[in-house]
């Protein structure tokens, strides 16, 4: 079977702690049996990973929530803002700050302490997670097809027969056909209609409003007025749903 890639940014102040954190990914994912490879870098500091994150792609972060100058925190802040799509850990040797991590909806909280085994559990919801997020979608384009990941998809607009697909990059794709049809080709992967013209990647959307539905990258949509319960309840689905991944 053809390994998967993931790649992993890990950043914490310590030298000794990023090698501990580098060990116990690799023998997590040993224990959980599945093929993936695993492409390691590691930084000193926030913004030099901050600024890595602007030049490369990364699928999963380990941030350490003390450093000098820009902390996990901070670092997080920043991300969710231009890099949504990326999976967020935070590491500390003080348990009291999970509940501050919680603002920033990291995908797990590891304890220095007990690194092992929360690497664990960190491993198999990052596993179960992305067994959905790594769907591709096919798009024709020109004579042949073009594959785009689901993840990379924030959201797309339908006017008439034309459909822009906004990619979490800043990018954008365009293709004929209608929005109704695009719903239908992506029946389970949690794309939710919350406008006529709009359907939208649950992953990304932070928080639903009166007429609008705020996204992750800061964007607001406009709402159908109709659909505000139904947006509602299908994110409060979505949301239990995630947790239990």
């Amino acid at each position: 079977m053809e390994k998967r890639e993931c790649r992993v940014g890990i950043c914490d102040d310590r030298k000794d702690d990023i090698e501990q954190i580098q060990d116990a990914l690799r023998k997590g994912l040993k224990r959980t049996g599945q093929a993936v490879s695993l492409i390691i870098r590691s930084f000193l500091n926030g913004e030099d990973l901050y600024a890595a994150t602007r030049r490369e792609n990364y699928d999963l972060l380990f941030l350490d929530i003390e450093m000098p100058g820009m902390d996990g925190f901070e670092l997080a802040e920043k991300l969710c803002m231009n890099r949504p799509q990326i999976c967020i850990v935070f590491v500390s040797i003080h348990e009291s700050f999970v509940f501050d991590a919680m603002e920033y909806s990291p995908l797990w909280f590891v304890r220095k302490g007990n690194l092992e085994r929360d690497m664990l559990k960190v491993l198999k919801k990052y596993l179960r997670m992305t067994a959905f997020l790594g769907v591709n979608y096919r798009m024709k384009e020109g004579f042949g097809f073009r594959e785009i990941p689901i993840r990379d998809i924030l959201y797309i607009e339908g006017s008439g027969h034309s459909l822009m697909i906004k990619k979490t990059d800043g990018g954008c794709l365009r293709k004929y056909g209608s929005l109704k049809s695009m719903e239908e080709e992506l029946e389970g992967c949690y794309f939710l209609r919350i406008h006529k013209n709009y359907l939208v990647n649950q992953e990304y959307i932070r928080e639903v409003g009166n007429r609008e539905v705020y996204l992750k990258d800061e964007s607001a949509l406009e709402m159908g007025r109709d659909r505000k319960k139904a947006v509602r309840e299908a994110m409060r689905l979505y949301d239990r749903e995630r947790r239990r991944m």
